[in-house]
């Protein structure tokens, strides 16, 4: 990466850093001490099933945005803003469409088929999607440079399992429930994600290019 490319690298993330930046603000309520103006935006955006149920369809994607706690927060959006420096540029104008319809689908999953769950909050669903797009984008390349098979095989399959596991069990596979508050523990949320930015990457298998090489590099700090 050239100097002049390195001090732009944020101009190829601008859904990533964006969302992350709305994020931040949409979630200042969870701050010690923060206005009560800012907790009741947390509950205007929040998953509620029967706002939903009486027309405040928006709460199906905002519920992704909003969190129980910062370390939830931090949790949930810190391996969003990760993988989304790394890969947004590869995925490209899908980006943004792959976020939104692992948002919806997860607000959509959980009215569906959580009737007992009242209220939703966090971003790990979506997480989940991006995840996917990001094996995916590996993939293509992997296709040229085979030796990435080595490492994406098995982080493939390690994500493969965490799902499998977090459905069987109602549990999370790596136990984060037990660093701070995040609500009640939702796998169903996590299959939701990935299984909508799977499908969409299916949907556009035969649009969606090769990524350049070194793309994947481009966003690195």
């Amino acid at each position: 990466m050239d100097r002049q490319e390195s001090s732009r690298w944020w101009k190829a993330c601008p859904w990533t850093l964006g969302l992350c930046a709305a994020m931040a603000v949409a979630n200042v309520g969870l701050v010690p001490g923060a206005p009560a103006a800012a907790r009741k935006w947390i509950g205007w955006l929040q998953f509620d099933r029967q706002a939903v149920l009486d027309g405040q369809v928006w709460r199906l994607v905002t519920g992704n945005l909003v969190h129980w706690s910062v370390e939830h927060f931090l949790l949930d959006v810190g391996p969003f803003l990760l993988v989304g420096l790394l890969y947004e540029r590869a995925l490209g104008r899908r980006y943004p469409w792959i976020v939104a319809g692992c948002g919806l689908a997860v607000g959509s999953g959980v009215l569906a088929f959580l009737p007992g769950m009242e209220v939703y909050r966090g971003l790990s669903g979506v997480d989940s999607g991006q995840f996917v797009a990001a094996l995916w984008a590996e993939a293509a390349l992997a296709r040229r440079e085979p030796r990435r098979w080595v490492w994406l095989a098995p982080v493939a399959a390690i994500f493969t399992v965490k799902i499998l596991f977090e459905c069987a069990t109602g549990g999370l596979f790596f136990g984060t429930e037990a660093l701070g508050e995040i609500g009640l523990p939702t796998p169903l949320a996590h299959a939701a994600g990935a299984s909508a930015a799977l499908a969409a990457l299916l949907s556009w298998r035969t649009m969606l290019p090769p990524a350049p090489a070194g793309s994947l590099r481009t966003c690195r700090l």
